[in-house]
């Protein structure tokens, strides 16, 4: 299993909407607003690092309001 933390920019005023849609995918495991240069933050665990850009692709950034994401893969030790 692959962990990643998702960090998003959003439009003004979408950031509730976002962070719902985020919850209802399968392989988010939470989502969170924060204060900062970013406005949410979301944990994702994949199967595989191989699924990881598919997954941002096809099931992050289509949602609606999202403007720009940043990702931080977790090192396992």
């Amino acid at each position: 299993m692959v962990a990643a933390y998702i960090l998003i920019i959003s439009e003004s005023g979408a950031e509730k909407h976002i962070v719902e849609e985020l919850l209802d995918e399968d392989g988010i495991e939470d989502a969170d607003l924060v204060y900062g240069e970013y406005d949410i933050i979301a944990k994702v665990n994949i199967p595989d690092i191989s699924m990881l850009a598919d997954f941002i692709l096809e099931k992050i950034r289509p949602i609606n309001g999202i403007k720009r994401t940043s990702t931080l893969i977790v090192v396992a030790d």
